[in-house]
This record gives structure tokens, C-alpha cells and sequence, in this order.
């Protein structure tokens, strides 16, 4: 037991004396919990919405005398209710409903609800006709979207009471109406997978190498620094998109996920996921520099991994997300990446040069590539 009892006195010794190591150590855990907690802390709210109520005050016959009484149109509780909800933002419009639909294809609004003309007489009449809701609603988040539907059905309780028998709610769908939580979460995985393993190989490949003596040899070479990050860059390149057939592959063939029906969506794809493993490299090759071991490098991975994991939508949705660490989320190249790899999956569409999701996700490989240059040395 003497000799277990001295190499813990050893470790212990070392770890007092590397300062860096001790600080990472307490530093990371905090990290971790204030993060995981403020973020699982918020709900899903202000969710913007369009309601075009048609409906007026309806005269209901009675079997008693004064044999007609008045009902207070019945659309106008359900938008008042919405009003009061603060799932969602009501915007009251008087625009065609097929206008509205087209608001929320083009991602301005979440949903567009249509109340019809005479819904409180066709509700509440003996006599009336049986009338529907129309529901245009954007499911490309079904964690948004339910919230949305829950906030409706409250609202509709809340102002129709017992008035509910004729109702049908007419739902349909302007993205993901048959989308899976797998096929929502398989896109995030796609980023995650790529950059986690670019960032972590590379991190952990450079410090072996540097303590090798591998890279100092090479960065006494006659030659640009710029020219080891591209050598990098071409071999992970390849490891990244490897990585995306192997997910795209295994999700197809096991779990049945869509991630596009045209080739483009799939090169879209592709182009997405090797920008991001970029990224992810060459901030690599920037931290590699502070970190002297590889015991060093893996307290790298909470404070790099975790802020992407659960805050750039992976996992939670940013409107969730409070809004006194939400600006934290768009500084996350990552969170470009989840916006654009889950249009692409989820809504068909095909990636465009001037994207401003592509842009950002270039930006931050710009910034995090000279931010490397600098740091890349031989000791």
C-alpha cells in the first residue's frame, strides 16, 4: 500500500503544480451545470402566429321565451385567449387565409389560423351546420409546433365551454407532418458527430505529435504554416464526409430517416457537414496550443462540446433558451450548421452561395483559421 499511496502523492503533487490542469478541473464542472441548468430552465414561448377570425355575434333560438338570444361571437374569446397565452404572439390580420398560409411557408409566421364566418352560430345552434378550423402550421420543430397546437386547444376550452360537438379542426401541414423525433434529431447527430470527432482527433493528434516532436520538426520547415492546416484540412475533409455516409447510411437503412429526395439536398448536405468538421479542425489547431497534454486536452471538450450540444438546438430549441444566454448561441457555429442541415432534411431545400447560414458557418472557419496561424508554434 505504501507504493499506491506514493504515486498518489505524485499525482497530486503534479496536479497542484499545473495550475492550467487545476483551473480547467474546477472550472469545467461550473461551466457544465450553469449551462445545463439555465438552458433546461426556460419553456417554449412567443411563438408568432396569424389568426383571421371571420366570425361575428350569432342570435340562437331557444325553446323559451324571448325564444332568440345573443351569443358573443366565440371566435373573438378564442383570439383573446390566445392574446393572453404566452405560448404564442398573435398578429390579427384580415388578409385571405391561402395569404397567411403563404406567411408561413416563407417562415414569417409559425402558424396561420382561419376562424370561418358564422363559427359561433354553426357551434352553438340546434340548427347549425357542422364548421372547421383551419390550421397552417409549421412543423419543422414539432417541440415548437406542439406547443402551438396545446396553446390553441387551451385557448379553444377556455372560450367555447360545452359548445364542442360540431367542431373538427382542420390541420394541415407547411413542414413535417410526418416527421419522427429521429428524423428531427438526425441532421443535429450529423453535426455533432462531425465536429465532436474532427475537433477531438485533431486536438488529440497534435498534441501527440507535438510531444513526439513531430510538429516542431515541421514547423521548422522552410515552408507556411498555412500549408500543415491545408494538409489537415484535406485528410479530415475526408474523415468528415466518412463520417456523414456512415450516419446518413446507418439512419436510411436501420431507422428509416429522410434526409432529402435529389441529389442536391444530399450535396447540400455533404457541403454543410465539411464546413462545420473544418471548423471544428482548425479550432482544434487554435486550443491545441494552450494545452500541454493530453489530459489538458480532454478539459477542452466540456467547455468546447457542451455549449454546442445545448445551446445551439441539437437538443433544445432556441426560443426555449433564456434570453440572458441565448447571444451565446449565435456566437456557436453550430448553430448555423443545425438551421441549415434541418432546412435541408426536414423543409427540401437546397443550399444557395449566398445563405446566411452558409456565411456565418464560413465566418467562423475564417476566424478560427488565422486565430490558428497564430497560435500554431513550435513550443
Amino acid at each position: 500500500m505504501k507504493f499506491a499511496y506514493l504515486i498518489t502523492l505524485r499525482l497530486w503533487k503534479q496536479l497542484l503544480r499545473d495550475r492550467r490542469t487545476l483551473g480547467l478541473l474546477l472550472f469545467a464542472p461550473i461551466l457544465y451545470i450553469i449551462i445545463f441548468g439555465v438552458a433546461f430552465g426556460g419553456e417554449i414561448e412567443h411563438e408568432p402566429i396569424i389568426v383571421i377570425d371571420e366570425d361575428t355575434d350569432a342570435q340562437i333560438m331557444i325553446p323559451e321565451p324571448p325564444y332568440y338570444t345573443t351569443i358573443s361571437s366565440l371566435g373573438a374569446k378564442i383570439v383573446s385567449s390566445l392574446n393572453d397565452s404566452p405560448k404564442v404572439d398573435v398578429t390579427i390580420s384580415t388578409i385571405n387565409y391561402s395569404d397567411a398560409t403563404q406567411l408561413v411557408d416563407n417562415k414569417e409566421y409559425r402558424c396561420a389560423i382561419w376562424i370561418p364566418p358564422n363559427f359561433t352560430h354553426n357551434l352553438a345552434s340546434l340548427s347549425g351546420q357542422n364548421v372547421s378550423i383551419k390550421l397552417y402550421l409549421d412543423n419543422s420543430n414539432p417541440q415548437e409546433g406542439g406547443v402551438i397546437i396545446q396553446a390553441f386547444q387551451e385557448a379553444f376550452q377556455e372560450a367555447t365551454g360545452e359548445f364542442r360537438e360540431n367542431l373538427k379542426l382542420d390541420v394541415k401541414y407547411a413542414y413535417g407532418e410526418d416527421l419522427t423525433t429521429l428524423d428531427f434529431f438526425a441532421p443535429a447527430m450529423i453535426i455533432f458527430g462531425v465536429f465532436f470527432f474532427s475537433f477531438i482527433l485533431v486536438m488529440m493528434n497534435l498534441i501527440g505529435e507535438r510531444k513526439g516532436g513531430t510538429l516542431p520538426l515541421l514547423l521548422q520547415c522552410p515552408y507556411d504554416k498555412g500549408q500543415i492546416i491545408i494538409g489537415y484540412l484535406t485528410a479530415f475533409s475526408v474523415v468528415s464526409m466518412a463520417q456523414t455516409s456512415v450516419i446518413i447510411i446507418v439512419a436510411q437503412s436501420v431507422f428509416d430517416v429522410s434526409f432529402g429526395t435529389t441529389l442536391a439536398h444530399y450535396i447540400s448536405l455533404y457541403i454543410g457537414a465539411v464546413i462545420l468538421g473544418w471548423t471544428g479542425l482548425v479550432l482544434a489547431i487554435f486550443l491545441s496550443s494552450f494545452a500541454r497534454s493530453e489530459f489538458q486536452a480532454i478539459q477542452f471538450v466540456p467547455i468546447v462540446i457542451l455549449p454546442a450540444l445545448l445551446l445551439s438546438g441539437i437538443v433544445i430549441p432556441l426560443s426555449q433558451i433564456p434570453e440572458i444566454i441565448r447571444w451565446v448561441s449565435y456566437l456557436l457555429p453550430t448553430t448555423y450548421a443545425v438551421h441549415l442541415l434541418r432546412r435541408i432534411s426536414i423543409e427540401g431545400y437546397v443550399l444557395e452561395l449566398f445563405n446566411i447560414d452558409l456565411i456565418a458557418m464560413l465566418f467562423f472557419f475564417v476566424l478560427f483559421l488565422f486565430g490558428s496561424r497564430l497560435t500554431l508554434k513550435e513550443t
